[in-house]
């Protein structure tokens, strides 16, 4: 590390955290040491990273040059061992290869993370193309229950063009023949659907679950792979597809469909609560009523740093705003997109799990999830609010996913059993 990085690093250790973070990790910059925890770091438990691989890419990062340091770093990492896995495979070392393919896959999406439609864009896609790529050989060479699936995303009579790309993560053990109980994962903003797998998908279907996931209209992989899906509304029929593809599998329990969803996830859990009632019972990490508010903040990205303004811009292309001037582009993210990202608790029926860390998103994030709570027209709710005691008081408790998986899991398994 160099001594402008070091410099960087103590001068900005006293720069507030973010995402609800109470604790430094390893960066100075808070936008790195917030990716930091969230990706590699949660992903060394079911293989996805290794201690010294993270901190051989983390010691040459530059924090005063942020996300094009961060973004060469862990790509270079992503790549040697993707180069590693490949060797490994020529040596029929199938099973080795599989774990090194996981681990150069995080190292591709933490690198990924940093990206943005402006100054990053060919390495916005090339990263996810690597990532992907690393991932499908994983599925292939571990022989992992996963299989690749397409979407129709129901909005027109011409749905050829109109599909999200996701996964069926296939319950252990299982008769192929018998129909499990499977949870939709709804991802949040900044998501894409192979984070599942750490989320909730390795655990969920050791525990007896099928997991799916799809990318989701104004998700950044949507944007990648088909730049004409785009988010329309609420969001409803985005939804409504989901539960409707899920309806005509044989390997699908109809009676034990579960909806979890963290983040942007948290809001589209809700609202599909609010349009349906086809689910078992819901998980919503955060809950909220209005996304808008919550995240008004994010309409002052412009007078950030630049690493955040590429924040900005890519939260903009994601849903098909022109960034060209971010301020305004800002506005209409905030004011006309999230602005329809309402949910009315009131409406919704089915058992409902609120979940939240204390520090989740600002006050405004908080509160919403305890007037959710309170709202609620479930005649089954749990309100689980975790705190920095727990160690999990970050945003969708990034700073513990072992933890957010054995509340929602074990919530899930009580319905299951006693309602």
């Amino acid at each position: 590390m160099n001594i402008r990085s070091t410099l960087f690093k103590t001068f900005a250790k006293s720069s507030p955290r973010l995402r609800g973070f109470t604790k430094h990790f390893y960066f100075g910059h808070p936008f790195l040491d917030a990716w930091f925890a969230w990706f590699p770091l949660n992903q060394i438990e079911y293989g996805g990273a290794a201690v010294g691989e993270i901190y051989n890419a983390a010691s040459r990062i530059d924090e005063s040059k942020s996300a094009i340091s961060w973004v060469t770093e862990w790509s270079a990492e992503g790549e040697r061992l993707k180069t590693h896995a490949e060797t490994l495979l020529k040596r029929n070392h199938d099973f080795s290869a599989a774990n090194a393919f996981l681990r150069a896959y995080t190292y591709y999406r933490t690198a990924h993370l940093a990206t943005e439609p402006g100054n990053t864009n060919k390495e916005m896609h090339k990263t996810y193309e690597d990532l992907s790529y690393c991932f499908d050989r994983f599925i292939e060479l571990s022989k992992a229950p996963i299989e690749k699936i397409k979407v129709p995303l129901k909005r027109t009579m011409k749905a050829t063009d109109q599909e999200m790309h996701g996964y069926f993560l296939k319950s252990k053990n299982n008769n192929t023949q018998e129909p499990a109980s499977t949870i939709i994962w709804l991802n949040g903003a900044e998501s894409i659907a192979e984070d599942v797998y750490w989320w909730c998908g390795a655990e969920g279907i050791e525990r007896g679950y099928n997991v799916f996931v799809v990318d989701n209209p104004g998700d950044t992989a949507t944007k990648i792979y088909n730049e004409n899906i785009v988010n329309k509304g609420a969001g409803d029929d985005t939804l409504i597809s989901q539960m409707d593809y899920l309806l005509t599998r044989h390997d699908v329990d109809p009676k034990n469909i579960f909806v979890y969803g963290i983040s942007m996830g948290g809001y589209r859990a809700s609202r599909f609560g609010q349009i349906d009632n086809r689910m078992r019972a819901i998980v919503a990490n955060a809950s909220m009523l209005n996304v808008s508010k919550v995240l008004d903040d994010c309409r002052k990205v412009y007078k950030a740093p630049k690493d955040a303004q590429g924040w900005g811009r890519r939260m903009c292309w994601q849903y098909g705003i022109d960034y060209s001037n971010l301020k305004q582009g800002l506005e209409e993210l905030v004011d006309d997109v999230w602005g329809k990202f309402v949910v009315n608790p009131e409406e919704i029926k089915v058992p409902f799990l609120v979940m939240a860390g204390e520090n989740e998103l600002g006050k405004e994030g908080i509160r919403q999830a305890h007037e959710f709570y309170d709202r609620l027209g479930s005649k089954t709710k749990t309100k689980r609010i975790v705190t920095e005691y727990e160690c999990g008081e970050a945003h969708c408790q990034l700073n513990n996913f072992p933890l957010a998986r054995q509340i929602v899991f074990d919530w899930i398994d009580d319905i299951r059993k006693y309602q």
